[in-house]
């Protein structure tokens, strides 16, 4: 029923608000009143995936993540604002970076918007790229394993 009662609620998660995720906000009603809340989208991501987080850093307007999941997996996690951040802009930041030859072997690369990584992959690259609004709504909502 929370699906149906809450369909376009803002209080509830906006796959839309994907496009910026720095600035994502939920509507809280809290001490009596609706408040705008931000909600740092990185870092709820980071804990949806049991991410052990070894690295973050902001480059060229990119928010880099590196960690491990508990199942030993390497993980890379690119967000960007797709109002500012194109899909060829970030094809050269992937390839600038040099990410897929570095000694961090990557397994998964999570990337928030529609993208282009896997046509730049070369045959001996063994990582697969998942979108980050499909994964944080299954993480959020897939109750099927409990």
């Amino acid at each position: 029923m929370l699906e149906i009662e809450s369909q376009g609620s803002p209080s509830l998660l906006n796959l839309d608000q994907f496009e910026d995720p720095f600035n994502y906000k939920l509507n809280v009603y809290r001490n009596g009143e609706n408040q705008h809340v931000n909600v740092d989208m990185v870092e709820t991501f980071n804990y949806l995936l049991g991410l052990q987080v070894q690295q973050t850093e902001f480059i060229r307007g990119f928010k880099v993540v590196k960690g491990e999941l508990l199942n030993g997996e390497k993980v890379l996690i690119i967000w960007r604002n797709l109002k500012e951040k194109s899909n060829e802009e970030l094809d050269n930041f992937f390839t600038k970076q040099d990410y897929n030859t570095r000694d961090f072997d990557f397994d998964r690369i999570y990337v928030n918007g529609d993208n282009n990584l896997p046509n730049i992959k070369t045959g001996e690259e063994r990582w697969k790229v998942y979108l980050i609004e499909q994964e944080f709504k299954r993480l959020m909502f897939d109750v099927s394993d409990i």
